[in-house]
């Protein structure tokens, strides 16, 4: 007749019925010399031979056999934490190392006059810089310790401005840029130029700001002092024609406007999608 079973107890342990103590077996430690003990490990195997090497051995075929059970979910679940740590790397980066990138063309344009109007990542570069900084003012008082936060909000607007912050930031440059060129364009056309005065104010603002860019910045963008100055003029010069349509009775001049865009509409704008998607608002310029 077969024993009876043994109650079990806690874990890797065992009394046998009416026992005082867990069964345990003497070893000697091979490294040290000393006596240790040594409790059965809990198997059926165990409880019917009560030998060491027949507890590890029963332990070992459990092993296997739970392994080729969960094998697949196993797997899975490696899958999607390997996926997730990838996410989580890619999050942090700009999407491309920006400067490598100056020359490369991210919107073209057409004027109603048949010129064509390119502009570079370089064109860009002074509104990559201007959306940073203004954003980086809202992303510190959002979150001092952890101002990249901000960039990750998701803004939901009846106006239809929807999207991450990042995106949104992505979207502004290209659409100021485009602005400022057809309104560069639109000023040249009817005979537009600055003043002596807005020139030397277009140099100083282009100085001070090119005496603040942050050590990142500076490499990110690749900016001289030429064509930051280039780059203020022309915003100066857009902003002054603006403001003559203004003054002369013209609304819904700015982005998203019904005249602008119309205005747009002719300029048959076209952006490279891969290349402006390349640029991570929140992690070209901001240290």
């Amino acid at each position: 007749m077969d024993e009876k079973p043994e109650e079990v107890i806690g874990k890797g342990t065992r009394r046998g019925t009416g026992g005082s103590s867990p069964k345990t077996m003497d070893r000697i430690d091979p490294f040290t010399g000393e006596a240790i003990t040594y409790h059965y490990l809990n198997t059926a195997r165990a409880r019917r031979r009560g030998t060491e090497e027949d507890a590890i051995g029963a332990a070992k075929v459990r092993r296997r056999g739970m392994l080729r059970k969960y094998r697949p979910v196993i797997l899975s679940l490696l899958f999607v934490a390997m996926a997730g740590i990838l996410v989580s790397r890619g999050a942090g980066r700009s999407g491309m190392v920006y400067r490598e990138h100056l020359e490369d063309v991210a919107v073209t344009m057409t004027g109603p006059d048949g010129i064509q109007i390119a502009l570079t990542l370089n064109d860009l570069a002074y509104y990559v810089w201007k959306v940073e900084r203004d954003g980086d003012v809202r992303a510190q008082a959002y979150d001092a310790t952890d101002p990249k936060a901000y960039w990750n909000l998701y803004f939901n607007d009846a106006a239809g401005q929807s999207g991450y912050m990042s995106d949104l930031g992505r979207k502004a440059v290209v659409d100021y840029a485009v602005r400022d060129a057809i309104y560069v364009r639109e000023a040249q056309a009817k005979g537009f130029t600055l003043t002596e005065e807005q020139e030397k104010e277009a140099v100083l603002e282009a100085d001070r700001i090119f005496l603040d860019l942050s050590p990142k910045a500076a490499e990110s963008l690749q900016f001289t002092r030429e064509s930051l100055i280039g780059s203020v003029k022309k915003e100066t010069l857009a902003r002054e024609y603006m403001l003559y349509l203004y003054d002369n009775g013209q609304k819904d001049i700015d982005v998203g406007g019904a005249w602008y865009e119309a205005l747009k509409a002719a300029y048959a704008v076209t952006e490279d999608a891969d290349i402006i998607k390349g640029i991570r608002i929140g992690y070209v310029t901001i240290n």
